[in-house]
């Protein structure tokens, strides 16, 4: 059955619909309700939050920058460089919690969330729903600042009871109960690991890659797959990352794109495909290397229901742009028969 109210997702947002004074129900207590939930949270007039599971959170350390410092930034060379480069090594310098030295993690994460939690929820019962059961860091860590005041609030109830159905009047809990809602806002993420989807993609003797992929999905440096020559894509499998901005990989893989365009005119070659050995044995090395992480041996959207992890880099942003700027084109089979001659292309 579907709600009589307005209904939408959160990622296509229905700006023609006022949430003021509404009974308002948000499915999902994820990324996307982190951020959108405090936003609205003062406006409703009843606010039922529906969570499966609760989220390790660190405030969000945003501020304003100064007039010294927006001074400094114009007339100080140098300035802003330094201001992003530090940035990036507090950022960075956490792989070694997330990669290597997972206890670090309730040092990190552990202690400023429940320090967080504690100052903005009182109420003790609410403070067990928002107490994450799992390993810290094996799900996604969040930064909101705002989000556990929010959900204190008289107006907002924490639902934690699975959902059976949506009926006409707002959501039925498996407990029987209906919460009254007149828009329901779905916060409920995206299929991460379906990667390109819904693209098909074909490539060598009408291959699929949603075919090569059965397994999980998987690429040379997350850009490249055999069998589909001159075919690579930007924040593929196994370049996400918790703990860095995911723009400096994706600047890493544009610029390797680049190194292999420049090889490819130079050699006057129609097309690169990266070998098949090359292929298997970085993704067993990336595999070997992501059981020694916080996202192993947990259930999270970084790993598939196969079990097989095809979203996380298992290092430093800095190894990977190493790897993507140095590492020999050797990997590349470069051919000088055009595409499509013999055989099909991509």
């Amino acid at each position: 059955m579907k709600a009589s109210g307005a209904s939408f997702h959160s990622a296509t947002w229905d700006h023609a619909v006022n949430l003021t004074g509404q009974r308002v129900a948000v499915v999902g207590a994820g990324a996307s309700a982190v951020q959108f939930v405090p936003a609205i949270a003062s406006q409703v007039a009843q606010f039922h939050v529906f969570q499966r599971s609760p989220n390790y959170l660190k405030p969000r350390p945003d501020r304003a920058y100064s007039a010294l410092e927006k001074a400094a930034f114009k007339h100080v060379p140098g300035a802003a460089r330094w201001q992003r480069l530090c940035i990036y090594v507090k950022y960075e310098s956490q792989a070694l919690a997330f990669t290597r030295f997972k206890g670090l993690m309730r040092f990190a994460v552990g202690w400023p969330f429940q320090r967080l939690l504690k100052a903005q929820v009182a109420d003790p019962a609410l403070r067990h729903k928002l107490m994450p059961d799992y390993p810290i860091g094996c799900k996604r860590i969040l930064l909101s600042s705002e989000y556990l005041s929010a959900i204190s609030r008289a107006n907002v109830s924490l639902q934690t009871q699975g959902i059976r159905r949506v009926v006409e009047q707002g959501i039925e809990t498996d407990d029987g109960q209906v919460h009254l809602a007149d828009v329901i806002i779905h916060g409920t993420g995206f299929a991460a690991t379906e990667f390109l989807s819904p693209m098909r993609i074909t490539g060598c003797q009408g291959l699929d890659l949603n075919a090569a992929w059965q397994g999980g999905a998987s690429a040379y440096l997350g850009m490249t797959v055999p069998g589909f020559p001159n075919f690579f894509m930007l924040y593929g499998p196994n370049t996400n990352l918790g703990h860095n901005s995911i723009v400096y990989m994706i600047e890493s893989q544009i610029g390797h794109v680049m190194r292999c365009l420049r090889a490819m005119r130079q050699a006057g070659a129609h097309a690169i495909e990266v070998d098949e050995r090359v292929f298997k044995n970085y993704n067993q090395g990336i595999q070997a290397s992501l059981k020694n992480t916080v996202w192993h041996g947990c259930r999270s959207w970084y790993v598939d229901a196969n079990g097989h992890n095809s979203t996380n880099w298992p290092g430093f942003t800095l190894s990977y742009r190493w790897r993507t700027a140095f590492s020999g084109l050797s990997a590349y089979r470069f051919t000088h028969q055009p595409v499509g001659a013999g055989r099909q292309a991509v």
